[in-house]
């Protein structure tokens, strides 16, 4: 009988770890105080989806970029080269009419990412060294299912705990 016990107080147990992480129900990462909820990842993803078509990002890409997100543009508006929200939505229009779609309403976490491209394309390496600088200062927690983070971004969490787990991380011999 206590073996019965002792299975179901591991998953419960994983579960409330990860809950616990998130600081709040629904929390993807939380930078510098600022929550990034599940529903903006999956926003983004689902967006993503129609833009990339088969190409898609994965739920921890999305994370980072929305993690890096405002620093860029941060960035880019103090050296004088600020990215509106229309810059981003008519980079977001070419994209769709070049795989001949008509444009939607985009979620306000796509347009950030179109942006952030746009800022990028225009930061030289000044401004480039700028953002990797201020990214590492971020106060940056990341629900440790989308991975977790270090100033490089967003890497996989391993669960050794789960099956398969040791093996997928030792080569085959």
């Amino acid at each position: 009988m206590r073996a019965r016990h002792a299975v179901a107080v591991v998953p419960l147990a994983a579960a409330l770890l990860l809950a616990g992480c998130s600081g709040r129900p629904g929390t993807a990462a939380t930078v510098d105080g600022t929550r990034i909820s599940d529903s903006q990842v999956s926003a983004l993803l689902s967006d993503l989806a129609i833009i990339n078509g088969n190409d898609t990002a994965t739920p921890r890409q999305a994370v980072q970029s929305l993690i890096i997100a405002p620093t860029v543009l941060d960035v880019a508006a103090d050296a004088g080269m600020g990215v509106s929200r229309q810059q981003g939505i008519d980079l977001l229009d070419d994209a769709a009419a070049q795989i001949g779609a008509d444009p939607w309403d985009y979620s306000d976490e796509l347009v950030e990412i179109a942006q952030m491209a746009v800022a990028t394309n225009q930061l030289d390496t000044d401004a480039n060294t700028e953002v990797q600088a201020r990214v590492e200062d971020l106060d940056v927690r990341v629900n440790p299912r989308f991975g977790s983070w270090d100033s490089s971004g967003v890497t996989a969490t391993t669960w050794p705990w789960i099956l398969g787990a040791a093996d997928s991380s030792t080569s085959a011999g």
